[in-house]
């Protein structure tokens, strides 16, 4: 097949081949119950090992809601809720800002390389537009926590824009979740459905965001198809 011939069909080919193998590996080995072990493991050396690797492992892929899920019920009791809160939502930060550096500095330079070996350029974010490609990969779902900070660090959003919106996103969802796994192990059932209630509030208020944000896109881009369009049919 002359598609395999050139360069960006091996690549293809080959990125194909190893995805393959990848999920293959991940459902022979049972990724759940591996990660499932690996969080145990942590959660028995104590909160400190615990938030340290919350911190670094998500950077390699490794999910983040195993921590979070496990994080009010362990270490509530102990730490109280608060603190389980504040050093969650810490290991984000240091978490995101490891993530930005891997990609933008790690990443980059060899995705620039590959790009131009293929005759092309890696895309540039357009100027003006970094809040919103940060709040729109950030809250529409789908892709995971790690591949999306990875993403807007190859785009090489302004960090600060980058930082705010990885912590405050992610924040209202962390602290519910923790401070609802707390409550079911205190069995207190009004700060359980005070948890849900932050929970749902986030979601809500992120689903209306969402919208809004999707519209406006849709909006400004609607003259630029049209003249592109207009242009073709001259």
């Amino acid at each position: 097949m002359s598609v395999f011939k050139s360069r960006s069909g091996r690549i293809v080919l080959g990125v194909g081949v190893m995805a393959v193998g990848i999920g293959l590996l991940a459902r022979h080995a049972d990724a759940g119950a591996w990660i499932g072990r690996c969080v145990a493991v942590l959660r028995e050396a104590g909160p400190g090992p615990f938030f340290a690797a919350m911190a670094v492992l998500p950077v390699f892929g490794f999910p983040l809601s195993p921590f979070t899920l496990a994080a009010g019920p362990v270490f509530g009791p102990r730490l109280g809720a608060g603190a389980v809160v504040t050093c969650a939502i810490a290991a984000t930060v240091v978490n995101v800002a490891l993530s930005y550096w891997v990609a933008a500095r790690g990443l980059r330079p060899l995705m620039e390389r590959l790009m131009r070996w293929l005759g092309h350029e890696l895309p540039r974010l357009p100027s003006g537009t970094a809040w919103e490609a940060a709040l729109l990969m950030r809250i529409v779902p789908g892709t995971p926590f790690f591949l999306q900070s990875y993403l807007l660090g190859l785009a090489r959003v302004p960090f600060g824009v980058y930082m705010v919106v990885s912590t405050l996103v992610p924040a209202a969802y962390i602290a519910g979740t923790i401070l609802a796994g707390d409550a079911l192990m205190r069995g207190d059932k009004g700060a359980l459905a005070a948890a849900g209630a932050v929970v749902l509030l986030a979601g809500a208020g992120l689903h209306r965001l969402r919208k809004k944000l999707l519209a406006a896109r849709r909006a400004r881009l609607a003259p630029e198809e049209g003249a592109a369009d207009g242009e073709r049919a001259l």
